[in-house]
């Protein structure tokens, strides 16, 4: 099943260098809508994103982000 969901990408400084949102493309196919962020080099940030694609499979990018050393929060 397809689904929107909105989350809350949180980059600690030594992961801002990482592409997650490229390999939530290209590794999961799916289609990522940025929102806003607040990113700083030399200090981290966010980025507010919608995910669209199969529920499964955002459950599992969701996953692997958490893996590279990225929060991720359900996002209002």
């Amino acid at each position: 099943m397809s689904e929107t969901r909105k989350v809350q990408l949180n980059y600690p400084l030594d992961r801002l260098s990482e592409p997650v949102i490229t390999r939530l493309v290209t590794d999961y196919d799916l289609s990522p809508n940025l929102i806003r962020a607040d990113v700083e080099a030399g200090k981290g940030g966010w980025i507010v994103t919608e995910l669209t694609g199969e529920t499964m499979t955002i459950d599992r990018a969701v996953e692997w982000i958490r893996g590279q050393g990225v929060g991720v929060t359900e996002a209002p």
